[in-house]
Parts: structure tokens; sequence; C-alpha cells
């Protein structure tokens, strides 16, 4: 794992930084303004003998779907991790790049870090989070934008929860009490458990309380 270590360090570290990440081990995050985080990091598959495997992975985890997960537990000020996040998706690699450039998913996502061209990966990575990547990570902490991103038919993206429950879950602290009934009326007849129904009440009266509303 050391030459991903370094790639990390040399490549991926400056620019995260300049895009205003904070780094915890090979994890980096940013929180917006309402308790929302966007995170990236590194999964490392063992399937090839010479070079390191790895998708360059990235989350959204808006406050209100970790509130749910904890019911109202979560330890304030905690970073989150990824088995937090409401969406998954991954930052796709150039061919130049790419360990299966002519593949199809999931292995299209994945970088290939080859003996002798660590400065080249390092670069095309770098160029990537820097123009591409880390701009669309930003705008997902935005519960709007991420409500979009989740609508469409990205296939690589994963997504969890029901269309009806996210939508709920991204626009609980903003919408009227009877729109959220008539979303609720809608997710409870599509087969949502009662307890989602009587937190995502409990979350919309005291956000709108904290309001003075």
């Amino acid at each position: 794992m050391r030459p991903l270590s370094a790639l990390i360090r040399e490549h991926v570290t400056p620019v995260a930084n300049a895009a205003g990440f904070r780094r915890t081990g090979r994890t980096f995050w940013m929180a917006g303004s309402r308790l929302d985080y966007v995170l990236f990091g590194f999964q490392v598959y063992a399937v090839d003998p010479v070079a390191v495997v790895f998708d360059v992975e990235f989350h959204a985890v808006p406050d209100p779907y970790r509130d749910w997960l904890n019911r109202g537990q979560q330890p304030p000020g905690k970073v989150p991790n990824s088995s937090c996040a409401l969406m998954t998706g991954r930052c796709i690699p150039p061919a130049s790049v790419a360990h299966s450039p002519d593949g199809r998913l999931p292995f299209r996502t994945r970088w290939a870090l080859r003996p002798g061209e660590e400065a080249t990966c390092g670069r095309v990575l770098a160029e990537t989070l820097s123009t591409e990547s880390l701009p669309h990570i930003q705008l997902l902490l935005d519960r709007a934008h991420l409500l979009e991103v989740a609508r469409s038919r990205d296939g690589y993206l994963m997504k969890r929860m029901t269309p009806i429950l996210r939508e709920i879950v991204l626009r609980i602290d903003d919408i009227s009490a009877p729109e959220l009934a008539g979303l609720l009326a809608a997710a409870e007849a599509s087969g949502a458990p009662p307890a989602f129904a009587h937190w995502a009440r409990e979350r919309h009266a005291a956000q709108k309380g904290s309001r003075g509303a």
C-alpha cells in the first residue's frame, strides 16, 4: 500500500487542501453550513499482481439521513464515515490510468497505479480531482442539488432508501407541514416503516420550532 500512500500524500492532499477539504487518514471531508458532509476516500482491490488497483469513492452524508440512522443519538460535531452516506459515487479515471479502460460497471471505475508510472498517475488523478471531481462533490452539500443528482439514472451511483424516502430526507428541513403530510402518505402507502414517519414528524417539528415558526 506504500505507493498509494505516497500518491495520496504527494498529489491528492495538496489539491484537496486547496479545495477546502480536511483529512483523516485516507479520507478527506468537508462540512456544510447545515451539518451536512461530503467525503472522498480510497477503496483498494487485490486483483492485479503488479499494479495497485483502487477506486476513488465519494459520499454524500446529509444531516437528516444521519439523524434518521442514529435516531437523534449522533454525537454533535463528530465527522461521519461512509456508512452514513445517502449516496456514493466514484471518480472515473481517464483511460490512460484506468485498470480496465474498456470495461463495464463496476470495473471501469478502477484506477491503476503501475510501477514506474506513479508520477503520471498522480498528476492525472490530481488534475481530475481539481477540475472535475471535487467541484462536483462540493455541490452535493446543497440538498436541492443532491436531490436532483439522486433522481438521475447515473449507473455509477449507489443510492440508499427508496426515491420517496430520499425526497423526504432531503426536503424535510425546508417543506411545509402539508407538503410533508402528502409525502409521508405516499411513503406509507408504498410500505415505509412507521418508525420513519414518526422520526420525520419529530424532525420537522423540531426544525420548525428552532426557526421560531
